[in-house]
């Protein structure tokens, strides 16, 4: 896939892309090849690919859901996908990228600071135990951080009431959503749409947003074993 190519994919669902966008998407995926080398970030460093697998993947779920100034949580971040790329193409938005590893922080902050991302923050450490964040943001975002049931549990705590949690899937997503169908009922969030799509490679892609319409009660989320042990 190319820039070019990229920018007519969204904006063919009123996502308009300037080049300052372009020019960060550019420097990132540069940024990406470079730092891979010193650590395992991702499997995908060409550039085609990068832009089709982490820009456009990461991209698609704006066609459902508008980040303008919106308070965004992106969870288990990795190389920062969908978090920093939201991040460039939403400037309005704040963003915060959640993840376990320090050690990937040094890239995101040289991403943060090469791309100017000033509405880029990070918080490091197990989301499970961020409670100083419960109920700070508008949405929270995934992509092949945990299985549904999971996620939904230690992602819903973050939201404020009327927030959306926001789950990135791949064929397994029908699979996943039925196993959640329990821990989602207690933790009152409601399956509000479902969006599909297939890649130009032909990988498919499966969005779920969930409505928060209720506080998420104290107990959850649960110590990890716990979770863990509730998924055997």
């Amino acid at each position: 896939m190319t820039y070019e190519e990229l920018a007519n994919l969204t904006k063919s669902f009123g996502l308009t892309l300037d080049e300052r966008v372009f020019s960060g998407l550019r420097r990132y995926a540069e940024l990406l090849r470079e730092w891979n080398q010193k650590m395992n970030l991702t499997s995908i460093v060409e550039e085609e690919e990068v832009i089709e697998k982490h820009f456009l993947d990461s991209l698609l779920v704006a066609r459902t859901y508008d980040f303008k100034g919106r308070k965004v949580a992106d969870v288990g971040s990795g190389a920062g996908f969908p978090g920093a790329v939201i991040a460039l193409a939403f400037p309005s938005a704040k963003v915060s990228l959640i993840d376990a590893t320090k050690k990937k922080f040094a890239f995101l902050e040289t991403v943060k600071q090469e791309l100017h991302l000033g509405n880029l923050s990070f918080i490091c450490g197990r989301v499970e135990d961020l409670s100083a964040y419960r109920e700070s943001f508008d949405a929270v975002i995934s992509r092949g951080f945990a299985a549904l049931r999971v996620y939904a549990e230690v992602g819903a705590p973050l939201l404020y009431v009327s927030g959306t949690l926001i789950a990135m899937k791949g064929r397994n997503a029908e699979e996943e959503l039925l196993d959640a169908k329990d821990i989602l009922g207690k933790l009152h969030l409601r399956l509000r749409s479902t969006q599909s799509d297939v890649l130009p490679s032909g990988d498919q892609r499966i969005d779920y947003f969930f409505a928060k319409d209720e506080r998420t009660p104290k107990r959850f989320p649960r110590r990890w074993d716990e979770i863990q042990r509730d998924r055997k």
